[in-house]
């Protein structure tokens, strides 16, 4: 089986989706992604600090009685701050951090599906190993180790620096977490996003598409994941053609046994499949049942 992801000159990829058409992104700068990560790291240091200033003001206020178990809850604060501030914003701005979000930048699947939680948990696990541990070492040795050698220094500074260059090494400039996790950090082409796709299209396009109809089983074909790369392609968040649409929506038709007699353009197909059948998997989610990906 080919790898679903193809390296294009200037750095470009096509990346796979389930239907076996192959959208093209740029792959993020290693300077964007290093910009980014310092973005975030001031971000949690804002927030450390913050945290910090309201503990003060809350132990003046508590007094010494309270003072332990205060500092437990400022600690384990601080823990979840520091360790999932990044696991938390890709999950929740789709694949962006605050830092990403100002570059330009996101995380996506290398497979061409949806971005999931067990993927955005696993890049963001290894950066304990990557970058805090060895950089605490080099730093503050005493916060870890009584006494650290220059040797365990100097392995720590070489173990840095490789990791560091890890991402100029290989094809899709990915560090260990996004080797380990299976995903990809790419440019996000600038486009107007559209909050709702269902609500923001025009009424000649409405008009179009009610007239299209498709059966429970044709829609209980794909699931969430094929949804969401469908809404990104119509939401522009790829370089979408018409070449592109019509190949999407050949794939879809021949899946769901269209009848291919009825004519209509590529876009206005999609859009109406997609009003469907996201109305559908929000009716199969309201009786409990979620469907992650298409039935093969």
């Amino acid at each position: 089986m080919s790898d679903p992801i193809a390296l294009q000159p200037r750095l470009r990829i096509d990346i796979e989706t389930p239907e076996h058409v192959a959208l093209p992104f740029e792959v993020a700068p290693t300077s964007s992604r290093f910009l980014a990560l310092c973005l975030d790291l001031l971000v949690i240091a804002g927030l450390l600090i913050a945290l910090g200033l309201l503990s003060l003001a809350a132990l003046a206020i508590a007094g010494e009685d309270g003072a332990q178990y205060f500092w437990a809850i400022v600690l384990v604060a601080s823990f979840f701050i520091r360790n999932f501030y990044f696991a938390f914003c890709e999950l929740r701005w789709e694949g962006r951090t605050v830092g990403k979000r100002a570059l330009g930048i996101r995380v996506i699947a290398r497979d061409g599906g949806g971005l999931s939680a067990g993927m955005v948990f696993a890049r963001n696990l290894t950066r304990d190993l990557e970058l805090f541990l060895p950089a605490m070492v080099l730093l503050v040795p005493d916060a870890l180790f009584q006494g650290v050698s220059g040797w365990a220094q100097a392995i720590c500074a070489l173990w840095l620096l490789a990791l560091a260059l890890l991402p100029l090494f290989n094809r899709h400039r990915a560090r260990v977490g996004d080797l380990v996790a299976g995903t990809v950090v790419v440019v996000t082409p600038k486009a107007v996003l559209m909050p709702d796709l269902v609500t923001e299209q025009s009424g000649a396009q409405r008009a179009q598409a009610s007239g299209l109809q498709f059966t429970n089983a044709q829609l209980d074909i794909y699931g969430i994941e094929e949804l969401q790369v469908l809404e990104d392609v119509l939401r522009g968040e790829v370089t979408s053609t018409l070449e592109l649409y019509e190949s999407i929506a050949e794939r879809i038709q021949r899946k769901i046994g269209w009848d291919r007699r009825a004519r209509v353009p590529a876009e206005t197909f999609l859009r109406a499949f997609y009003e469907a059948q996201r109305a559908r998997l929000e009716q199969k989610m309201l009786l409990g049942k979620r469907q992650e990906r298409k039935i093969r």
